[in-house]
């Protein structure tokens, strides 16, 4: 089990609460459907507090809904991968940390 284990955990369990309290029929796909509207989201965000869009949302604001957005693609990532049984924590040491290391 890795450091994000507990995390991943709690994220699925507020996804099936999400899930449930909007009558939302369970599932790998939905997750997926939503992760993409999430990612949307936060580039939506990133364009707005970059100044690169209509809606500014520079400084503070910004970058509190910057972070907002990060936490809505994390969570729905991490709850993806509880789903599929896959430990995120692992998969990120594996395919990002070990290129800490020179080849």
């Amino acid at each position: 089990m890795s450091a994000l284990s507990d995390v991943q955990k709690r994220a699925e369990r507020i996804s099936r609460r999400y899930e449930a309290s909007f009558g939302i029929t369970p599932g790998e796909d939905w997750i997926v459907f939503k992760l993409q509207e999430e990612l949307g989201e936060l580039t939506q965000a990133y364009l707005a507090a970059t100044a690169r869009s209509r809606h500014k949302a520079e400084g503070a604001a910004g970058r509190e809904a910057l972070a907002r957005e990060i936490a809505d693609v994390l969570g729905f990532t991490l709850a993806l991968a509880d789903r599929l049984g896959i430990d995120a924590g692992a998969a990120l040491e594996a395919k990002w940390m070990r290129c800490e290391v020179a080849p």
